[in-house]
């Protein structure tokens, strides 16, 4: 295979060194060609062109680490008419199932595989050590599974049958990422408002990380930033959503499955980015009218 990976942002070009430290030959692209200047190898080529994919003599594997939505979009439309018959692609933006399913059929259209893997593990995992989970098992090459395996941590790779399924666990699980960060948050915000103790946070949290039920990559996270700053000032009180958890959400209630805590976590980072409240205007405006409960 002829390895290509398309998008050399924090995952991409991380992705690309590990298969680098591997021994792996990687071609590389990217709209942003500042990254050549930043890094270089003897066995990474960047490609200005992704048509002389097209000449390739061995079959061209690409890996697509761009932004979900028109830009994967945009990108797989391009490469439709631009590989060969036999050719495939591994798509790892955080996509709707959905989309996955309409890439595959476009692309088996013209004989080119399709697979929607779901990756885990941030910056670090791409760079060391992911966790993958590619959707389309029943079409997947041994090459293909031994290569993406051999990015992940220990028992950190799994393939499932059908196209969709590798986004489909991607978005429950940041679901699930989602209830699990809003759970520490909110206890650590008791811990820090409580008027009984005064408690060290980074304390804490370190204390919590090693053999307490909760211990976790997101408290070791949280640990991390709380012992460089414990006031976290270098962070807004703002908390934006990428959309997976309101795609489970979504799924969820066509599935007629009760998920509280993941869609009130979501409801709670929407709040955060709105600088006035209506509802909290509404809510005091009600207490002044029937109770005279001045808060203006």
């Amino acid at each position: 295979m002829q390895i290509t990976v398309v998008g050399l942002g924090k995952m991409g070009l991380n992705i690309t060194k590990q298969m680098l430290d591997k021994g792996h030959q990687v071609n590389g692209f990217d709209i942003n060609t500042s990254v050549r200047e930043s890094f270089s190898h003897a066995n990474l080529t960047y490609l200005d062109d992704l048509a002389v994919l097209k000449d390739a003599s061995d079959k061209n594997l690409v890996l697509l680490l761009l932004p979900a939505g028109p830009i994967t979009q945009g990108m797989i439309a391009q490469l439709a008419g631009t590989l060969k018959s036999g050719d495939t692609i591994v798509d790892f933006a955080n996509a709707q199932y959905q989309v996955s399913i309409e890439a595959a059929n476009q692309l088996a259209a013209v004989g080119i595989d399709y697979h929607d893997c779901g990756l885990s593990g941030g910056v670090h995992g791409a760079r060391y050590g992911a966790c993958m989970m590619l959707g389309g098992k029943e079409t997947a090459s041994k090459d293909l599974l031994a290569l993406l395996s051999s990015l992940c941590v220990a028992n950190g790779f799994q393939a499932y049958e059908g196209i969709g399924s590798g986004h489909y666990l991607k978005m429950v699980h940041n679901g699930i990422e989602y209830g699990m960060m809003q759970a520490l948050a909110e206890g650590l915000e008791l811990l820090k408002e409580q008027s009984h103790y005064q408690y060290d946070l980074a304390e804490v949290t370190g204390n919590w990380e090693f053999g307490s039920i909760i211990e976790s990559a997101l408290l070791s996270n949280i640990h991390a930033e709380l012992a460089k700053d414990k006031e976290l000032s270098s962070f807004t009180n703002q908390v934006a959503a990428s959309g997976e958890a309101k795609w489970m959400i979504q799924e969820a209630l066509e599935e007629e499955v009760a998920v509280p805590t993941i869609a009130l976590s979501l409801m709670k980072r929407n709040a955060s980015l709105k600088a006035l409240s209506f509802s909290n205007q509404a809510l005091s405006a009600m207490r002044y009218n029937f109770g005279g409960h001045k808060e203006f």
